[in-house]
């Protein structure tokens, strides 16, 4: 009974014991819990604060922009991270619980909170000022216009199309800032791009902000503008600008190259090689599907050598101009001396690529890979079975020609060129059969090179260059990681001395360029140097912008964290990529600058549905531009688009009276729809211009007929639009001169798209008028783009059809003959197809 006892005993206090640890657990828990009620409601004053200034941040007046949210997550972010976790279970009174919760899931949830009530204040914020918008002029905003003025982000991106109203929307959002009291006149800073868009600009902010009697502080400046007078506000010396203008760049540019030229023996070799050898870059002809597209290309280029001989490919160019240079006297495609029994119908007369009538030596040139292939679009008929055997036949049959005749032949081959030693080989070869090299003189050969259109396309390719490496804020030594481009290490032998002229003109008449001062005026900005503070700057044409006025931007907002950027563009019409414009700036917005908001404005109140249709599908070939959807009320009356093919040839004057009497039959047909229009006759270049524009402004005195580049017209708008020279060449358009690969390492890898720059400039030339845009182009060398929009089957004429040549697989087109009319190749005369017309 003892031992009973004694187990109860020792339960009770094992019991007790438990009791007791559990007694003090509780009370501990209870003090800690105490200790933290009493922690929790010291924090409610200031969490109810917290509370309260979110409800401000909230309440409907003002857009809750990302810098107010990490302000205000900085602010109460501390106090967030002292609240236990379990609080809601340690006995607050219910409403002191209710506080702490709702204090903790706005800071916990903060990103998500501002996004729901921005799209609930955009809305009402348009409600509330509808009837301020619809009086700032005639038409009220459309609904994205005012969504993208009342959108107050840190940073706004406004993508607006062609003819939506980009002057109208940034006006209107100045108007909007005055009104609400977000900022001062003298506070805001509005930038564009050329001095006209700046004073159109100025003068509809004054217009819609009449009312505010300090408007007039507003500062609108162009870019260059803008820098002058930082750069000018932070020195007491005036600064002197090296260059007015594109030209006088380009003509010291040209005087340089000439002393240089003349002067300096190792620049003279190293630009002879360049413009006269690797003024274009290499292309395989494997690389294309078909002798179309080969024909298509070739027919871009005139391949005219230094002494104005015509010849078929870039590669006898270069063995023309080698020849030439060196001394070399030669004959191009004499016909070979053959004897009767020797004439070959397969092959017609034969005539060798090139003869050297000092050394009785003829030259072939055979384009086959290392393997001796051909390309696969080489034709061929029977009995061959395909192009290769029928080419080397070629080659047989002319070699045995040379034997039987005993004539010295020397042979050079595409695959040579291709590895860069087309001209070292025929070189040994002509050494060896004792031919003399006698090299021309410097001063016997600039003149020849001036008399090329290679000397221009050089000069504009070394201007370009230099606009966009001194944007990019580079120097010729960054490319040296590209030794592997053998014509960008040659281009870069002839430009370095160039550039280096360039920066000695700067320093002895103690000047700058336009590029150096954005560099300085974002230095001076960065240093604290102008101190001048602003809420909003707001950039219009946002798609021209370069690194180097990007950086002006990221200066101000560095100086300027709370500023806002407002920045209004259309990525569609970027085409000042030669003064240094880069496309990703606009179309890479975010990762540029930040956090954003993105708005659309894309009611085009331009042009109507039909030509809508037709641009927005040709600029949008290209992947990289961004995707939008632009909509306009207006219904095509007729047809918007029309193609004018011209059988252009013969002398300049004959070539400008066809030119002429088409102009001229097309303002006639105008005049019966409209009796007083505004047109437009839009060219790549100035020279496009019709030599005989007055006369066709005399006989039409009821209309405006006025001339413009494609670069000059962006921006306004006429009733009809003719677009000239819509042809391929150099000097076409798209213009091959202004897409070299050399200035891909410049350019943002998105750019890379074929003709990139130049769709968007046919695209703004396309988006011009109002109603219909008549297309001229030379019917027997239209442009890649025309061959393009007849292909998509968007625009057609009678005189064309959408029949592939069986041949070449060029465009089948009417043409007409000394007696009539026949279906014939776009490729003529390389591709020789005829048939009757049927019927």
């Amino acid at each position: 009974m003892k031992r009973a006892g004694n187990k109860i005993s020792l339960g009770t206090i094992i019991l007790c014991i438990i009791s007791i640890i559990g007694l003090i657990y509780l009370y501990k828990v209870w003090i800690y819990d105490k200790r933290k009620r009493t922690k929790i409601r010291k924090m409610l004053g200031e969490i109810e604060f917290g509370i309260e200034e979110f409800s401000e941040l909230t309440n409907l007046d003002y857009y809750f922009s990302n810098f107010s949210m990490q302000a205000f997550d900085i602010k109460f972010s501390t106090l967030r991270k002292t609240i236990p976790s379990g609080f809601k279970s340690i006995g607050l009174e219910p409403q002191e619980s209710e506080k702490v919760s709702t204090f903790v899931n706005i800071i916990d949830n903060l990103p998500a909170h501002r996004a729901e009530y921005n799209e609930r204040f955009v809305p009402h914020e348009i409600k509330k000022y509808t009837e301020f918008f619809s009086c700032l002029e005639e038409y009220p905003l459309s609904v994205d216009q005012m969504r993208a003025v009342v959108t107050d982000e840190d940073n706004n991106l406004v993508i607006a199309g062609a003819g939506t109203g980009k002057t109208t929307t940034i006006s209107a959002k100045v108007a909007y800032i005055l009104e609400k009291g977000l900022a001062g006149p003298e506070e805001m800073l509005i930038i564009s791009f050329t001095q006209n868009a700046v004073k159109e600009m100025y003068n509809r902010t004054i217009e819609f902000c009449a009312w505010h009697p300090d408007v007039e502080k507003i500062t609108v400046r162009t870019f260059n503008g803008f820098g002058n007078m930082v750069c000018r506000s932070c020195t007491d010396y005036p600064i002197k600008l090296a260059f007015d203008d594109e030209y006088a760049c380009k003509a010291f540019l040209q005087d340089s190259f000439d002393d240089l030229f003349l002067n300096d023996k190792d620049f003279s070799k190293k630009a002879t090689n360049f413009i006269t050898l690797f003024d274009r870059p290499f292309v395989d002809e494997s690389e294309f599907k078909t002798r179309n597209e080969y024909l298509k290309h070739e027919r871009a280029h005139k391949y005219v050598s230094l002494n104005g001989i015509k010849v078929k490919s870039h590669q006898e160019l270069q063995i023309a101009n080698f020849l030439l240079l060196n001394g070399i006297s030669f004959i191009y495609e004499q016909n070979f001396p053959l004897m009767r029994e020797d004439l070959n119908p397969q092959y017609q007369s034969y005539a060798p690529d090139f003869y050297l009538p000092d050394y009785e030596i003829y030259h072939e040139h055979y384009g086959i890979d290392e393997n001796g292939d051909v390309p696969d679009w080489f034709g061929y008929k029977p009995p061959f079975q395909n192009a290769r055997d029928q080419y080397h036949n070629g080659i047989q049959w002319k070699e045995s020609i040379h034997a039987k005749y005993e004539t010295r032949l020397i042979k050079t081959y595409s695959f040579q060129a291709k590895r860069g030693r087309l001209l070292l080989y025929l070189k040994q070869q002509l050494e060896n059969l004792g031919v003399e090299f006698k090299p021309m003189k410097a001063e016997d050969i600039l003149p020849a090179i001036k008399e090329t259109e290679h000397y221009e396309n050089f000069i504009g390719l070394v201007y370009t260059f230099l606009q966009l490496m001194k944007s990019n804020n580079a120097s010729p030594e960054n490319f040296k990681q590209f030794s592997g481009d053998q014509r960008l290490r040659v281009f870069l032998d002839v430009f370095t001395p160039l550039y280096q002229r360039y920066e000695q003109k700067l320093i002895a008449n103690h000047s700058i360029d336009f590029s150096d001062m954005i560099n300085s005026a974002a230095h001076r900005i960065s240093s604290s140097e102008y101190d001048k503070k602003y809420k909003y700057i707001l950039v219009d044409e946002f798609q021209d912008m370069s690194l180097g006025r990007y950086g002006l931007l990221k200066a101000l907002k560095k100086a300027n964290p709370s500023a806002k950027l407002y920045a209004v563009g259309d990525d569609w019409q970027s085409i000042f990529r030669f003064t240094g414009s880069d496309i990703s700036i606009i179309t890479e917005f975010s990762s540029h600058f930040g956090v954003s908001a993105n708005s659309e404005v894309l009611k085009t109140y331009r042009f109507n549905r039909e030509i809508l249709e037709l641009s927005s599908g040709f600029i949008q070939k290209n992947p990289a531009q961004l995707t939008k959807s632009l909509s306009s009320e207006m219904e095509a009356l007729h047809p918007s688009f029309e193609l004018c093919p011209i059988s252009v040839y013969g002398s300049a004057a004959s070539q400008a009276l066809f030119k002429w009497d088409m102009l001229n039959e097309i303002i006639s047909r105008i005049s019966l729809q409209k009796q007083s229009a505004k047109i437009f006759i839009i060219g790549r270049y100035k020279h496009n211009m019709p030599p005989d524009l007055n006369e066709l402004q005399k006989k039409y005195t009821s209309h405006t007929i006025s001339y413009f580049t494609a670069h000059s017209a962006k921006g306004l708008t006429c009733d009809y639009a003719i677009l000239m020279d819509l042809d391929s060449g150099v000097y076409g358009f798209p213009s091959e001169m202004a897409d070299d690969p050399i200035l891909s390492y410049l350019l943002h890898e998105g750019d890379d798209f074929e003709n990139a720059e130049e769709r968007r400039l046919f695209y703004v030339a396309l988006t011009r008028a109002r109603h219909k845009v008549f297309l001229l182009y030379n019917q027997f060398s239209p442009s890649k783009f025309i061959d393009q929009l007849i292909a998509d089957r968007v625009v057609s004429h009678s005189g064309r059809s959408n029949q592939l040549c069986p041949e070449c697989s060029g465009i089948l087109m009417e043409r007409k003959g000394k007696e009539e009319k026949f279906i014939g190749c776009s490729n003529y005369p390389s591709c020789r197809y005829t048939t009757p017309i049927a019927g």
